[in-house]
């Protein structure tokens, strides 16, 4: 339920509520707050996700174990008790937790998307791209059905927070 963007625009004097999208994700702390501070917030977001579901992927630990893990973690970014259950889209966190379940998967999608997030700027066009190479190159490599569904869900789950959040901007 900690919300990192909530956390890191208050350490600079902004109540990242009330300005651009209110919105406390990287994307919007990244216009309003700076870029530096946008990124800051999109990489601890993604070790949120990482630090969560990683190290029981190292200890052999079920898919199903680490997907649950990756639930509750987005439930509580999704809706932090802190910040009276509006928090953000969740997509920093459930590319991170994409790290713990399809490793592989993970790690080779995350080039190709960094190299389209530098060409169009665009951080939901790039967060969509990295969930399909993620979720398509994570069922080849690791041939985990449960893993492979389990990301399908947790990337329509923050597809769906994004479209109901935006849906009036």
């Amino acid at each position: 339920s900690v919300s990192v963007g909530v956390l890191v625009a208050r350490a600079k004097g902004v109540d990242i509520r009330s300005v651009g999208t209110g919105n406390p994700g990287a994307a919007n702390i990244y216009r309003e707050v700076g870029p530096s501070y946008g990124v800051l917030v999109f990489l601890l977001d993604i070790a949120k996700g990482i630090i969560a579901t990683l190290p029981m992927y190292a200890l052999g630990l079920p898919t199903w174990v680490r997907l649950a893990v990756a639930a509750g973690l987005l439930t509580g970014h999704l809706f932090p008790v802190f910040c009276r259950f509006r928090g953000g889209t969740g997509m920093a966190t459930v590319i991170g937790t994409s790290g713990g379940i399809l490793p592989l998967g993970a790690l080779s999608a995350a080039g190709p998307t960094l190299l389209f997030f530098v060409l169009t700027k665009n951080p939901g066009y790039t967060g969509g791209l990295f969930f399909i190479m993620a979720i398509i190159l994570g069922g080849v490599l690791h041939e985990d059905m449960v893993g492979l569904v389990g990301m399908i869900l947790l990337a329509v789950t923050v597809l769906t927070k994004s479209l109901i959040q935006y849906r009036g901007m």
